[in-house]
């Protein structure tokens, strides 16, 4: 505090001069309060615009809740292809996808007969819910996947226009939230082909077609004026019948070789695990997988690079699994349903519900053979170790189903 020294000048003005003194630091002190309130307020004002200008993050994750499917942006669609594995049991898994993941993840059907699934709207008719179907000519039969695929990516993209579609067959399980999520971060105004990599010792790399692979709207538009082309290589007529059967193939081919489109490895950036699985979820954590599947895996650091821990291979265990993972395949209808009750029941209580509960309900719910299917393995004997891991991936991923 500074000290006033009296004046020896006047020094019977004093009284005076320290009464105005007093006077204009009490004004001073109220015009600093009126500036200070007025501050104050300019800053709430501002700090309440900032505020209702920040878009509601659980809202935003959320968006995928509704009954009808996705809103907001990015739009897409999941194009479920026929799968060649019992597809006397088709209409069943139609029916089953449409009870769980289906709405959520904008299904679109492809089916040959109308009957497949008579409960959806064709894709021409502009409807907004879903599933809706993607009826096949007459001209293309069940086992002509690749004038299939041409016909369908044609539909899609001339009729819905998503900004990408997720392919996959009536085999897999989706994890809508985590394939919302995983679009939001990817622009569709550049080419894009992702998934779950694969690759032979003497073949161009693909994506594998069990787990699905995104393709955006500019690849779909491209891969059409490319088909267009009269002696492009992309075309089914224009290769080896061996190609011309295998659909996924192909078309990897046509964007490596013709388009200039790269695999991208979409592993999880944390701890390197898959998102996009090509088996059912109790093969994914045991590792018990097709020897030939392990192979493919092999020759991915001649395209990603050197992976100095785990050389792109697929891990076992809770570590098979990112939290964000998208999907799984070889899913019977049974066990599609099984799988999303006990991931929404985990999801409506994570904090409640206990590792017994969980196990308890699985084994309660969870089919067996042949309800699985050949492909599919039975859940874990009740003393294994394996539900350790078990319970630990279903707490991880089961942000990805909606409510």
């Amino acid at each position: 505090m500074r000290h006033r020294m009296p004046s020896v000048v006047n020094p019977e003005k004093r009284p005076l001069r320290l009464e105005t003194i007093a006077g204009a630091s009490q004004r001073k002190k109220q015009s600093q309060r009126v500036w200070h309130r007025l501050l104050a307020s300019v800053c709430s004002f501002v700090l309440f615009i900032i505020v209702i200008s920040i878009p509601n993050i659980e809202e935003d994750q959320n968006a995928v809740s509704t009954s009808e499917g996705v809103v907001g942006p990015p739009s897409f669609v999941t194009v479920v292809l026929p799968s060649v594995v019992n597809p006397e049991k088709r209409p069943l898994r139609l029916e089953t996808i449409a009870k769980t993941w289906g709405k959520a993840s904008r299904a679109v059907y492809v089916v040959h007969n109308a009957n497949e699934y008579p409960e959806g709207a064709p894709i021409e008719d502009g409807h907004t819910t879903f599933p809706q179907v993607c009826l096949v000519p007459e001209t293309i039969k069940f086992d002509d996947g690749v004038p299939r695929l041409e016909y369908v990516i044609r539909a899609i993209h001339n009729t819905i226009d998503p900004d990408f579609a997720f392919f996959v067959n009536d085999h897999t399980f989706v994890l809508p939230n985590h394939l919302h999520q995983f679009l939001k971060l990817l622009d569709c105004s550049k080419d894009l082909y992702v998934g779950h990599a694969l690759k032979g010792e003497k073949e161009t790399a693909f994506n594998s077609g069990a787990s699905g692979y995104v393709l955006s709207r500019t690849t779909m538009s491209r891969l059409i004026k490319e088909w267009d082309k009269p002696g492009s290589r992309c075309q089914a007529g224009n290769v080896s019948k061996w190609l011309q059967g295998n659909p996924g193939l192909l078309t990897a081919k046509c964007f490596q070789e013709v388009m200039g489109i790269q695999l991208i490895d979409t592993r999880d950036k944390e701890d390197s695990s898959h998102k996009f699985h090509a088996y059912g979820l109790v093969r994914t954590i045991t590792g018990n997988v097709d020897q030939w599947y392990l192979n493919k895996h092999q020759q991915l650091d001649s395209i990603f690079g050197i992976d100095e821990r785990y050389h792109h291979m697929p891990q076992k265990g809770a570590l098979c699994c990112s939290k964000d993972t998208i999907s799984f395949h070889y899913v019977e209808a049974a066990e599609n349903i099984a799988f999303w009750n006990i991931l929404q029941k985990v999801k409506q209580q994570p904090d409640s519900i206990s590792d017994e509960q969980i196990k308890k309900t699985m084994r309660q719910d969870w089919p067996q053979r042949p309800e699985i299917g050949a492909y599919a393995h039975p859940l874990p004997a009740s003393q294994s170790p394996v539900w350790n891991d078990m319970i630990k991936v279903i707490r991880r991923i089961s942000s990805g189903v909606t409510s």
